[in-house]
This record gives structure tokens, sequence and C-alpha cells, in this order.
């Protein structure tokens, strides 16, 4: 009988419950002051807190562009925090990481599509160019950011890489704060005067320095350029044989 109670008692035990993880995104992380003070939530959040709580606020403000609802046009408050006018809902989770641990710069270069198998490619296919997609419009850029990018015709992305290598080059990086830019002479001129600048607020000094829209017409990608010159060489080279072999 002492056996039987036992084995009723150990199946009265209650299994124990398997623990959630809190990592991922629901994990809490350090945020940036200019989004902690924009929020009011504190100094760490989750990154689903923070995405609830900004939708919240676009929600609350009809901040959503009633031709496209996927484009947030975003009032004073927000532009302080973000440096940018527009965004959509797919951009904003990268405006959203620069502000949260481990503060990753604001990137909007098109990702590249994942490569599939290669299969073999008929003789036939060896002629074609390959062109890169997702290419934005470029616009003219004033003396002032051409002396930094080294370029007078740039799209936006492109600026954005230029200016983050020549900060690099340039050890501008605050070494004690690297989202702090300490502006040399020539950034000093697009930065509206400042001695300094966070990567939060660079943007919207960048904007006035884009003169105008072009067509993409206007730029050719560094990659297209390659592709062109290539296809310019073999077909020299070709030309090569043929007259060797007419002689």
């Amino acid at each position: 009988e002492e056996e039987e109670e036992e084995e009723e008692e150990e199946e009265e035990k209650p299994k124990p419950r398997k623990r959630k993880g809190g990592g991922g995104l629901a994990a809490v992380k350090e945020i940036s002051d200019a989004l902690a003070n924009f929020l009011g939530k504190g100094k760490k959040m989750a990154r689903t807190e923070v995405v609830k709580e900004l939708w919240n606020y676009i929600r609350d403000n009809e901040l959503q562009d009633p031709n496209d609802k996927r484009k947030i046009n975003l009032d004073d408050r927000m532009q302080d925090v973000f440096g940018t006018e527009t965004f959509t809902m797919f951009s904003m989770n990268k405006y959203v990481s620069a502000h949260i641990h481990p503060f990753k710069p604001v990137d909007l270069t098109p990702k590249e599509p994942k490569k599939r198998k290669a299969k073999p490619k008929k003789e036939k296919n060896k002629d074609k160019k390959t062109r890169k997609s997702g290419t934005q419009a470029p616009y003219q850029l004033s003396a002032e950011l051409t002396r930094v990018v080294g370029k007078e015709i740039l799209p936006r992305p492109q600026v954005t890489q230029a200016l983050w290598a020549y900060i690099r080059e340039n050890n501008l990086q605050n070494p004690d704060d690297k989202r702090e830019i300490l502006c040399d002479a020539k950034l000093k001129a697009v930065m509206g005067g400042k001695d300094k600048v966070t990567m939060f607020s660079m943007n919207k000094y960048i904007t006035p320095h884009m003169l105008e829209k072009l067509d993409k017409s206007y730029y050719t990608h560094p990659d297209e350029e390659e592709n062109a010159k290539s296809n310019e060489s073999e077909t020299g080279s070709d030309s090569e044989e043929d007259s060797d072999g007419d002689e």
C-alpha cells in the first residue's frame, strides 16, 4: 500500500513550466537619450515596445500619408529624433536601430538579393549586361557637400556611404562616444557650422545640400561602369582577333 501511495504522489507533482526566453526583439536594451526623451519610458526598452509606442504616436498625430499609408510624414518632434522628414513603415526599423544598442548607423543601401544556385548558362547569355537593381534617383549636390563626398551628383544612399567613409578616414568619431561626430572644417560647412553632431542629427543637415532631384540617367552605379568597361574590353579583343584572322 505504501508503494501505491508513493506512486500516486509522484503522479500528482506538477511538471515544471518551461521559461520563455527574453532574447530577440523582446530583449530589453539601452536606447539613445533622444529616443528616451521622446518616448518618456526610461533609458531601457525592448524593441517591440519602442515600435509599439512609435506607432501609437504616429496614429494619434495622424502622420501616415493619406495617399499612401506606408509612408510616414514626421512632425518636428520626430524629425529632431530621427533626422529625416519622411520614412516608410519598412525603412522605419533602420532608423529605430540607430537608437537601440549597439546603435548601428542608418544604412539605406538596397540589399543584394540572395543568390540562387547557379544553373549552367547558355552561350547567348554571355553578352547580356548586368545592371545594378534598386538604384535611387540622384541629386545635384551643393559645393560644400561635393568637397566632402567627392562627387557632384549622387543618390542619397551613396551620399550617406561617402560621408561615413570620409568620417572614418579622418577619424572624426568621438573615441569616447562613437555616436558623436567631431566636425573638421569641410564637414562643418555641411553640418550648419556645428563643431559636433550626432549620427542621428546628421541627416537633417545633409538634406539642404541635396539641391535638385535628377533623372536616374544622370548617375551610373560603379558596378555598371565596371560592366561597361569589361564589355568594351571584350569587344576590343574580339575585333583584334578578327583582324588577325583576316591577315
